[in-house]
């Protein structure tokens, strides 16, 4: 088996584990819909870099052992970049649930506002 062989399997094996790890963080509630989309079509260019031969003409150059490092590197890249795309999605999530209780809240300060202007007689201001 060849360099470039080996490098085309883990690519296809790279590709489908990152599409389902993206679509099981989705369905987690981990990652967000653009995000997720955008890492399954990353996923399915991967694989399809791997598996069709037609497309697999550049791992034939790109197969030489000075090249290894290059791969772990870019795997852990790849691997951090997913992993801050899914705690930017947890943060944009938590943003949106603070901003829906802080309009609650103010809805809430506004009904005890006119209870109290109600109960006292004064406006708002004199409040």
């Amino acid at each position: 088996m060849t360099v470039s062989m080996i490098l085309r399997i883990c690519m296809v094996v790279l590709g489908i584990w990152l599409f389902i790890t993206s679509f099981m963080s989705y369905s987690y509630k981990k990652m967000n819909e653009k995000l997720a989309i955008g890492w399954c079509v990353f996923s399915v260019i991967l694989v399809l870099l791997g598996a069709v031969p037609a497309l697999a003409g550049w791992s034939t150059a790109l197969c030489h052992t000075s090249y290894i490092g290059l791969f772990i590197v870019l795997f852990v890249t790849l691997w951090l970049m997913f992993k801050l795309s899914e705690y930017v999605s947890v943060l944009t999530q938590k943003n949106q649930e603070l901003a829906m209780h802080v309009s609650l809240l103010n809805q809430e300060n506004e009904r005890i506002l006119m209870e109290l202007q109600r109960l006292t007689g004064k406006s708002k201001a004199e409040l």
